[in-house]
């Protein structure tokens, strides 16, 4: 079953000195149709370069490109330069980036915002959304287009038609900038980046944030801001940059973020770090990035749309609190991580999967990680999981324990933080293929307990009589062998059940199954999955999330019959043995 960041006082010095260089904030500033925009105009672009301020840059229009009705609508073809875009160019984080250009009577005018590269070494020549087609897209809920908006570009020029082949022979792609995670532990982080280019979904892991944080930012045309599934200690979502704006709507990216349609989902501001030079914008990268960082939580991004991302601020999405409380047994030490999950099951969950399902799979795994100060390879420890419904008093629940045999050396975790987000990952994702009508997620809590050393022994041989009687107990002598330790016998009782086959039969012990680690599970805990048969009931839902819960004793098996054998409370077993018997009645 089944994929955000001590510059906080330079950001706010420069943010005095630069605020007359950004757009005015004002409601609904003066837009310029397609049909006005013309080779050869000198415009000013506007972004975040560096922490919070907005900076411009200067814009020259090429040529209005037409569009494939298809696909994308009509674009405009732009040239930047000036010092806040010369060593890098444009790339993943700009998309959204305001251009305004003055008119005839002397009024500067939206004419769109940067959305697309066309692969350009260097970055400097890009697309741009009209902003006739982002006002398209309104806060409300959408209604899908059939097609992308058309306007009139004015008369086609020898350029404009080479610009087209240019953008079939490349491919224009859109600036979006990769799926945005803070708050993980920096080799985690690289683990999943590294999960994230083999899943083909580009993963980048940031800082949590400047030191000291920084002031709650007004979202403006130019500003940083982020779309995010969750805010806390940890937080998943894009980064890009506010187009437009009219009073409480707020108009970002010129693009999709995942072209989902409705949504509630996290608006937020953003700091900007920096801008890492890459000029290879044909690559898998995108070329330059912002390395940026979402901050507070301002609205909700409610239009998902084709040309632009919208939503308001003021009233925050619904949330899904997830608390991870960690405990090193050896250390006595122990640490709570808070994150809330925005909540899309008013909507639909028009993505297919739930915001949380996402988020607290890697809440656990960071938590279950950070809490040892370190990163040994052999641990043991039991992660218990309650997911708690609007529609039902009590929650859905279950515990597994787990035993991590690898040594990483690379501080990305254990067998341990793994097998149990991975169990939180199969939990959540039963709920979003329930059939029924979709439940209300109020919580979900997980409680991890760790401890050094494996904990683990394997099964190696079984001693059992020649001859057993259905439905009567046998003695039986277990020999198992502890992880670097001493071998030792365990004599025990079972039960033979009383409806297994007289005849030559394998009595079969199999001990509990071990957690997946390495590469695989960062990469599933990206893309995740569907559960092989969906609940249809809320009670079937809640039963196959506690069926997660997996006996961690040692299970027999005689003629197709199955019975628990032995349990032991220190030491996790697992391995197989099987011995000849024969079966009477």
């Amino acid at each position: 079953m089944r994929l955000r960041l001590s510059l906080a006082a330079v950001a706010a010095s420069l943010a005095a000195v630069l605020a007359s260089a950004a757009p005015a904030a004002a409601v609904g500033d003066p837009i310029m149709p397609l049909s006005q925009v013309r080779s050869g105009m000198r415009c000013t672009g506007y972004s975040v370069v560096r922490g919070t301020a907005v900076s411009s840059f200067d814009v020259e229009v090429l040529d209005v490109v037409d569009g494939d009705p298809n696909e994308n609508g009509p674009r405009i073809l732009v040239q930047v330069s000036g010092p806040a875009v010369d060593s890098t160019g444009i790339g993943p984080g700009f998309s959204g980036s305001p251009i305004y250009c003055t008119g005839g009577d002397g009024v500067a005018r939206n004419i769109g915002a940067i959305s697309e590269s066309i692969g350009e070494y260097g970055g400097k020549t890009v697309l741009a959304t009209p902003i006739e087609a982002i006002l398209t897209d309104k806060p409300e809920a959408p209604r899908a287009r059939s097609a992308a908006a058309s306007a009139a570009a004015g008369p086609r020029s020898a350029h404009a038609a080479r610009a087209e082949r240019l953008l079939r022979r490349v491919g224009a792609r859109e600036l979006t900038g990769p799926l945005t995670v803070s708050g993980l532990s920096a080799p985690l982080a690289r683990r999943l980046e590294a999960a994230g280019r083999t899943a083909g979904r580009p993963v980048l892991a940031t800082p949590a944030g400047p030191l000291g944080s920084f002031p709650r930012q007004p979202l403006r045309p130019g500003s940083a801001v982020a779309v995010g599934y969750s805010s806390g200690d940890l937080e998943l979502g894009a980064i890009g940059t506010v187009a437009y704006t009219d009073d409480d709507a707020v108009w970002a990216f010129g693009h999709p973020f995942e072209g989902a349609g409705r949504r509630s989902l996290y608006l937020q501001d953003a700091y900007v770090f920096h801008v890492v030079n890459d000029p290879n914008s044909a690559d898998e990268s995108g070329g330059s990035y912002k390395l940026s960082a979402p901050g507070h939580d301002l609205g909700t991004l409610t239009n998902d749309a084709l040309d632009a991302v919208v939503g308001r601020v003021g009233v925050l999405p619904r949330a899904i609190p997830i608390r991870v409380r960690a405990h090193d047994d050896d250390t006595g030490a122990a640490h709570t991580l808070h994150v809330n999950a925005a909540s899309e099951t008013e909507v639909g969950d028009p993505t297919g999967f739930s915001p949380v399902g996402q988020v607290a799979p890697l809440a656990i795994l960071q938590d279950a990680t950070q809490v040892l100060g370190a990163t040994p390879g052999r641990l043991s420890g039991r992660m218990c999981l309650r997911i708690a419904f609007r529609e039902r008093t009590a929650p859905a629940r279950f515990c597994n324990r787990y035993a991590s045999t690898s040594i990483a050396g690379d501080g990305t975790g254990s067998g341990v933080a793994l097998g149990a987000a991975l169990d939180a990952l199969d939990a959540l994702g039963l709920v979003d293929t329930y059939e029924g009508r979709p439940p209300h997620v109020t919580s979900v809590r997980a409680t991890v307990r760790e401890r050094r050393g494996e904990r683990l022994a394997s099964l190696r041989s079984i001693r059992a009589p020649k001859v057993v009687r259905r439905g009567r107990e046998v003695r039986l002598r277990v020999r198992l062998q502890r992880v670097r330790g001493a071998a030792f016998t365990r004599a025990l009782r079972v039960r033979v059940p009383k409806h297994v086959r007289p005849g030559r039969r394998s009595l079969v012990l199999s001990g509990a199954d071990q957690p997946l680690e390495g590469d695989d599970a960062f990469i599933e805990l990206l893309v995740g999955g569907g559960a092989p048969k969906a609940p249809a009931t809320l009670d079937e839902l809640v039963g196959a999330i506690e069926g997660i819960g997996r006996h961690d004793g040692v299970t027999g098996r005689i003629g197709g019959r199955s019975f628990p054998a032995f349990r032991d409370a220190q030491l996790l077993v697992t391995g197989r043995a099987s011995a000849r018997l024969r079966v009477r009645r």
